[in-house]
C-alpha cells in the first residue's frame, strides 16, 4: 500500500462523507461495486486517473484536488478548476506575492 493512495483515499472518503452519500450510494451513482470503492478509500488499491475522474465528477471535485499536497491547496483547485478567468487572478496575486522588489521603507534614506 502505497501512501499516496491512501492520501487519494482518505480524501475521497472525506469528500464523500461531506456530499452526505454512503459508501454503497457512491458506488451505485458510477455504477462501482461498493467493495471496490472500498478499497480506493482505504488506499488498498490503486486508482486510476479516469476513474479517479469518474468519482471527482460524482461527487463535483476537481480531480486534481485529489492530487495535491495539503486540502487547502485541495480548496483552491476546486475553487478556480474550469474558471479560466479566476485562475488568471490567482496568477496574478501569486506573481504579486513573488515580486522580490523590496518596497523602500519612507524612513530609509532621509537624514536631518
Amino acid at each position: 500500500m502505497h501512501q499516496v493512495d491512501k492520501q487519494i483515499g482518505q480524501r475521497l472518503q472525506e469528500a464523500r462523507i461531506k456530499a452526505g452519500l454512503t459508501l454503497r450510494a457512491l458506488a451505485t451513482k458510477i455504477g462501482m461495486d461498493h467493495s471496490t470503492l472500498s478499497s480506493y478509500e482505504t488506499g488498498r488499491r490503486s486508482l486510476s486517473i479516469p476513474r479517479l475522474i469518474e468519482i471527482a465528477q460524482a461527487l463535483g471535485h476537481s480531480p486534481a484536488s485529489f492530487l495535491v499536497a495539503t486540502p487547502e491547496a485541495a480548496v483552491v483547485v476546486d475553487y478556480i478548476d474550469g474558471d479560466a478567468e479566476r485562475c488568471l487572478q490567482v496568477g496574478l496575486f501569486l506573481e504579486a506575492l513573488d515580486d522580490d522588489t523590496p518596497e523602500p521603507a519612507e524612513s530609509e534614506g532621509r537624514t536631518r
